[in-house]
């Protein structure tokens, strides 16, 4: 029968597994490093390349929205959930029959007219940014009201709108019969 002496065996086995690691290690940092450093530039180069090519929105000037926030121009919570306009941004427009009306931008710069009828669900509607944008909502009555920047032309009187306020104007619901 072999007998082996395993005397020192461990210390061999040991000292082969460290020697290579250091290396082996300085490089796997390395690479990591060069791989993070490539990926930083590429997602830089990217969000760059994207601004440069992505025009900028028009500024809105809108008298309505530029003075500050009263208690009244808070939006309900659920109002804002469902329209997806900036709280910060609302402000009351006017009351009619169809409800409550409010100015308001959404986060892509957009003009927004949102209605808080009494017991119904609440209705929006957005219009791109531009020196004349404007929003009409129509109520259930067939009344209108609408918001519009500080450039945009106001709709004719002899149709029957009537201004409400700075950047509104309101068309009373048609006679019935």
């Amino acid at each position: 029968m072999t007998t082996f002496d395993d005397t020192g065996i461990f210390e061999l086995v040991d000292e082969e597994q460290d020697a290579p690691e250091r290396p082996q290690r300085a490089r796997v940092v390395a690479v990591l490093a060069v791989a993070a450093a490539l990926v930083v530039a590429g997602v830089t180069w990217l969000l760059l390349a994207r601004s440069a090519d992505a025009p900028a929105p028009e500024q809105l000037s809108v008298e309505l929205l530029d003075r500050p926030a009263e208690p009244t121009d808070v939006l309900p919570s659920e109002v804002v959930e469902q329209t997806g306009v900036d709280p910060a941004s609302s402000r009351f427009a006017v009351r009619t029959a169809a409800g409550q009306h409010y100015a308001a931008t959404r986060w892509d710069g957009s003009l927004c007219l949102v209605a808080v009828p009494d017991g119904d669900a609440a209705r929006v509607v957005c219009v791109a940014p531009s020196a004349t944008a404007t929003a009409t909502l129509t109520g259930p009555d067939a009344s209108r009201v609408r918001l519009g920047t500080d450039t945009a032309p106001a709709p004719d009187a002899s149709e029957g709108w009537r201004a409400a306020g700075a950047n509104v104007w309101v068309l009373d619901a048609p006679p019935a019969g």
